[in-house]
């Protein structure tokens, strides 16, 4: 058993950027720095006291929040001193420096994290790479139950599970009160739970040896043998080939969907055509140390530092060192 996140000193993640600057460019760069804060909910105030629409503002990564994050943003046109008036609680705002595009999901190099792991009998394993799955932050919620919802066109189900109101049937329209970012959210939810079931079955068929970590949407598959990198289809309404088809066929049959089903014609903003992501993240630069737990007497806890791509998981590399075996 172990414990991370109790408290936001505990779970401490940079940015590793990859700007390109130019004085006269449009965007403003700016290093947002926060405590105990959503990052949807800090751009949102952002925008509010700038008197600027929220799309204005972009951020490559989405960060945890109960944790304390530095992370970049962009924002349209956005003046460095108006910026740099701004007083808002448990955030700091840094500018950086102007370019010529906003920042994207995915845009960095990677980020770098310091977990303190608490609450440990024994301590963990070394690992230098980590199964790319998904984690628990993906389907907080319903997240992916609503995604499913969406996919399987059970749109008054999705509706209800929202509360939402609707007008004589017109359940597509109410769906359509929520942003579009956000159903997208959903969808890619759904789509990545069935990645990680698919790469757990995968790996079971495929390892000698191996351990099992449980989370609320099924179990994670571990090893310290280490198979090709491959990449590995996340689901969409594009034919899968190759090795990954029979695993997704069965999971298909088992959810009752096709490929075609990811074909939302009465949504089409939602369509997917799926993608690929990568069946390993490498653990660069791994530092673990251990000492007696403060908060909690007869125990050890680890700080554990260490950078992991654009898109992987910390908390997967946690669960991976010290995870019910």
């Amino acid at each position: 058993m172990y414990l991370i996140k109790e408290t936001p000193e505990d779970f401490i993640v940079e940015e590793i950027p990859k700007l390109e600057f130019n004085e006269k460019g449009e965007y403003c760069y700016f290093l947002l720095e926060k405590k105990n804060r959503n990052t949807a909910d800090v751009i949102r105030e952002i925008a509010g006291k700038l008197k600027f629409r929220e799309r204005n503002f972009n951020a490559a990564g989405n960060k945890d929040k109960l944790a304390i994050t530095k992370q970049y943003v962009s924002g349209f046109r956005v003046k460095r001193q108006r910026l740099e008036s701004l007083k808002i609680a448990n955030v700091k705002l840094t500018f950086v420096g102007y370019g010529d595009s906003r920042l994207r999901l995915g845009q960095l190099i990677g980020n770098k994290f310091i977990v303190t792991v608490r609450g440990l009998e024994k301590e963990g394993k070394r690992v230098k790479f980590t199964e790319n799955y998904f984690d628990e932050q993906r389907f907080s919620g319903r997240n992916a139950l609503l995604g499913k919802a969406l996919v399987k066109k059970e749109f008054r189900k999705f509706c209800f599970m929202l509360r939402l109101k609707w007008k004589e049937g017109d359940y597509v329209n109410a769906i359509r009160t929520i942003s579009k970012k956000r159903l997208i959210f959903y969808v890619n939810a759904y789509q990545s739970w069935l990645w990680n079931r698919a790469i757990a079955e995968y790996l079971t068929g495929k390892l000698k040896h191996s351990w099992r970590v449980d989370y609320s949407m099924g179990e994670f598959v571990f090893s310290a043998e280490k198979l090709d990198n491959k990449d590995v289809p996340i689901i969409g309404y594009k034919e899968i080939e190759g090795e990954f088809k029979e695993i997704y066929d069965r999971l298909l049959e088992e959810e009752k969907l096709k490929q075609s089903d990811f074909l939302i014609k009465e949504l089409p903003e939602l369509i997917s055509e799926g993608t690929t992501r990568k069946l390993y993240a490498d653990v660069k630069e791994l530092n673990v140390s251990y000492k007696d737990d403060e908060r909690h007497r007869g125990k050890r806890k680890a700080t554990a530092s260490f950078i992991l791509g654009s898109g992987s998981y910390a908390t997967i590399v946690v669960k991976k060192m010290f995870g019910n075996k």
